[in-house]
């Protein structure tokens, strides 16, 4: 019975109720929106009483929902900045690194592997167990069955052999 009545509003009150939001909303598009959300709510909440007066009921939903519509606006405007030349857009940089970095950040990365392959196993294992893993020292240690003094040699001499590798690598 409710989708009867909201067709029948439809059909004869649409066209005054997009009257009714373009002189709100002052465009085109968000007033057709805005009619078809009046019809939707209707749909959507139905009254707990019958409705005497169906006509007074639809704009009574149109003037919350264009309350809510220019809520929204100042809401936007709060935090949206506006943009004073819209070809000033199509100038903002990319984050997005391009290919030729990608690419010579995935050859520094290979590189920077085969480096911590030509360690000895024991001091690659102590880097990467410090610096990736985030290990102490001493439990390090504790699992080579080594000195903590070893481990921090062990970490030096890696860190001092992979530093030099990519050094090479930037005057190359």
């Amino acid at each position: 019975m409710l989708g009867v009545l909201v067709r029948d509003l439809q059909r004869s009150e649409e066209r005054r109720l997009h009257r009714f939001f373009l002189q709100r909303l002052r465009n085109w598009a968000d007033a057709a929106d805005a009619t078809q959300e009046t019809f939707l709510r209707l749909l959507s909440s139905a009254p707990r009483a019958a409705v005497d007066n169906p006509k007074a009921y639809l704009f009574q939903t149109a003037r919350h929902i264009a309350f809510d519509h220019a809520l929204r606006l100042r809401k936007r405007a709060g935090v949206e900045c506006p943009v004073a030349d819209p070809q000033a857009v199509l100038c903002v940089p990319c984050d997005a690194p391009s290919p030729e970095k990608t690419l010579i950040d995935q050859q520094q990365l290979r590189l920077f592997e085969e480096a911590l392959l030509r360690l000895p196993a024991r001091a690659r294992t102590a880097l990467l167990l410090s610096r990736i893993e985030g290990w102490t020292y001493p439990l390090i240690a504790e699992h080579l069955g080594v000195s903590a003094n070893t481990v921090y040699n062990d970490v030096r001499m890696a860190m001092a052999h992979c530093m030099s590798v990519m050094a090479r690598l930037e005057r190359d």
